[in-house]
């Protein structure tokens, strides 16, 4: 096993799945609901056993990431822009695979906003980040960023599946991007490294979220990477476990919402 496969392992389970826990939220949009206090989600989410990694920026991984276990990491290179600014999808790389390395994180992550005005310098700071993971033998998470003027492609599958194309020729080795309600199984085979969803906007219940994960399971997604749908819930902690039975153990919906009533009233 080399460097990559070992790290990788970190990440992707045995079941070849993974629930991994965005917290990256902060970098652009500031102290969330759900993440201000970052310590405390990050510990009380960990406390459940159920969080295979953490997507994590490097000053929330070194101040305010203190899990009860020892989960993987894959630390933010990419960022630069917030939502005070001119445009979200003008990121550039903030950080590097070697200083991933020193602070102890399994990979790294960066946005590629394929369709937007800067679709050209994100796909060639997510490919030369690439080339330093290859380099390390660190995986690199490629996020599937849309801008505000591609919000109605985001159920596209077609879009959706050249995102996830494009970010896995750029080098990426793991992909995070939309589930599309129709023809996800599109995205998922024409994208050759495992797709994982992201939450995208708050959904309006946890059976939403439920549902959402466990059809992408069925369309080919290998997990999720998702934050807001789950430290945003009311009970964090009980669909946090209701999610992961769906990963991990081929739960039914159903099921999985007896498991997230159960968990709630424990």
């Amino acid at each position: 096993m080399n460097g990559m496969q070992s790290r990788l392992k970190r990440i992707i389970k045995d079941t070849g799945k993974s629930l991994v826990i965005a917290v990256d939220h902060g970098m652009a949009l500031g102290p969330m609901t759900g993440i201000s206090d970052l310590k405390t989600t990050v510990k009380m989410l960990d406390d459940t056993g159920k969080v295979d990694a953490w997507l994590i920026t490097k000053g929330m991984y070194t101040y305010s990431f203190e899990p009860s276990g020892t989960p993987g990491v894959i630390m933010r290179a990419s960022g630069a822009a917030t939502i005070a600014g001119p445009n979200l999808t003008h990121e550039g790389l903030t950080s590097s695979v070697e200083e991933a390395l020193m602070l102890g994180a399994d990979a790294v992550a960066a946005s590629a906003f394929v369709g937007s005005e800067f679709e050209h310098e994100t796909l060639v700071d997510l490919s030369k980040l690439a080339t330093d993971c290859r380099k390390w033998n660190v995986p690199l998470l490629g996020v599937c960023g849309l801008g505000k003027n591609n919000e109605d492609k985001k159920k596209d599958p077609r879009f959706i599946a050249l995102g996830a194309r494009v970010c896995a020729e750029h080098g990426a080795d793991i992909v995070k991007t939309y589930y599309t309600e129709t023809d996800f199984e599109k995205v998922t085979s024409g994208c050759p490294v495992p797709v994982m969803i992201a939450g995208g906007p708050k959904c309006e219940t946890d059976l939403d979220t439920l549902n959402m994960i466990y059809n992408a399971i069925q369309g080919g997604a290998k997990g999720i990477v998702m934050g807001r749908n789950v430290w945003q819930s009311p009970h964090p902690a009980a669909l946090l476990s209701a999610a992961y039975g769906i990963i991990h153990e081929n739960m039914s919906v159903k099921t999985a919402v007896e498991l997230l009533e159960h968990s709630k009233n424990a």
